[in-house]
């Protein structure tokens, strides 16, 4: 019985720590200033350039699966 009793008390003071220390900070507002949100510039260098890496590697995955759906013992031939 005490053990259960334990237990009860337990679960009680989890509750209020959550109820005292964690709900507060969940229920209050932030404000956020409209003029301190600024927008990050963003290099188009830097865009073009994931871009083609991202083609390179989806034409790159392409290829090689195209070339796994090929039947057993045969390979692709390139005629000069």
């Amino acid at each position: 019985m005490l053990n259960q009793q334990d237990k009860i008390k337990q679960r009680q003071a989890l509750e209020d720590a959550y109820s005292n220390f964690v709900e507060p900070y969940l229920y209050q507002r932030i404000e956020v200033k409209l003029e301190s949100s600024s927008s990050v510039a963003v290099s188009p260098v830097g865009v073009y350039y994931a871009s083609g890496w991202l083609l390179f590697v989806m034409l790159y995955a392409f290829l090689m699966r195209g070339s796994q759906l090929l039947p057993t013992g045969q390979t692709r031939r390139i005629r000069p």
